[in-house]
């Protein structure tokens, strides 16, 4: 639990350094030190090689997202261009027509490479470039170090190309075919930053614009269309429809529910005007008070003679 952000006495404090470049910058800055003692103007030299490495070694903890079927940054950078294009051979990539998204890392970016996607890894191809070339001006420049690194998990296949300088061990992997990784966690390391070309299925549904500044690991770039249709879209439907149908039923039996009122209404006033109002031939008419009163005479003298 030592990880929580309330238990850290520096949560803000997330970059760290691979201890290769803490033992290289600290011979850079002891041979900075006696380059100053020979002349003060080799201080510099040493200083900036001390600066490199330490760049060189830098990275950051990084938070994944939780999220299915999702494609995130492998890396820190740029989205310098996003289209259609074909993918390299040595990814071995089913299909013909691929989206690419190229993301250019300037060599003070952190030095981590992350899972595009959850799954198993298919191919891991590593060419060390030439000495000759130690920057990488442009992904087709020749003498770079490449490599080439194709991930996938229920048929949806991503596939990572990766171009950087050719002078030193630039780019190192952690992980080897047939292991199994997780989305956004690291699975290698690519040093003073360089090219990386993601290559992802023509259907899939991206989230990116040139310009954009991504983070490595928790930037979502794209979603598999055909995943997430079929783990969302057909409950989704069938939630709909569900819905439908319950809601017909329920429209059904709220109309026949107000014709039974209604129905009821109708009889119970039926029945109130044969109460109240009886037809003609059923009502007796009143008898003359003349005759009423010859019957009250009648009797008082038949109770007299009784009497």
């Amino acid at each position: 639990m030592s990880d929580e952000p309330e238990r850290q006495s520096l949560p803000w404090l997330r970059t760290s350094f691979d201890w290769e470049a803490v033992a290289a910058a600290a011979g850079a800055l002891l041979a900075a030190l006696l380059l100053g003692w020979i002349w003060g103007p080799l201080f510099w030299i040493g200083f900036a090689a001390m600066v490199l490495a330490l760049a060189a070694g830098r990275w950051s903890k990084r938070t994944p997202p939780d999220l299915a079927y999702g494609v995130v940054a492998p890396c820190d950078g740029i989205i310098v261009s996003a289209g259609y294009g074909d993918a390299p051979q040595a990814l071995r990539l089913r299909g013909e027509s691929f989206v690419r998204i190229r993301i250019a890392s300037s060599p003070a970016a952190t030095n981590k490479l992350y899972a595009p996607m959850a799954g198993g890894v298919e191919i891991v191809s590593l060419k060390q470039g030439e000495p000759s070339s130690p920057i990488a001006p442009k992904p087709d420049a020749e003498g770079l170090t490449r490599a080439y690194v194709t991930f996938e998990s229920q048929k949806e296949q991503a596939g990572i190309a990766l171009a950087t300088g050719g002078l030193g061990p630039r780019i190192e992997f952690t992980v080897e075919p047939g292991d199994a990784v997780r989305l956004g966690r690291s699975f290698g390391t690519r040093r003073l930053g360089g090219w990386c070309d993601v290559y992802l299925p023509a259907d899939i549904r991206t989230h990116v614009w040139v310009g954009q500044t991504v983070t490595g690991g928790e930037t979502v770039i794209a979603h598999f269309r055909s995943s997430v249709s079929e783990d969302t879209g057909e409950e989704e439907l069938a939630s709909v429809s569900t819905g439908t149908v319950a809601g017909a039923a329920g429209v059904v039996a709220a109309g026949a529910a107000a014709a039974t009122a209604v129905a009821g209404a109708e009889a119970e006033e039926e029945d109130l005007i044969e109460d109240d109002y009886p037809e003609p031939d059923e009502v007796s008419a009143p008898e003359d008070p003349a005759a009423i009163f010859a019957r009250l005479r009648e009797a008082a003298r038949r109770h007299g003679e009784g009497d």
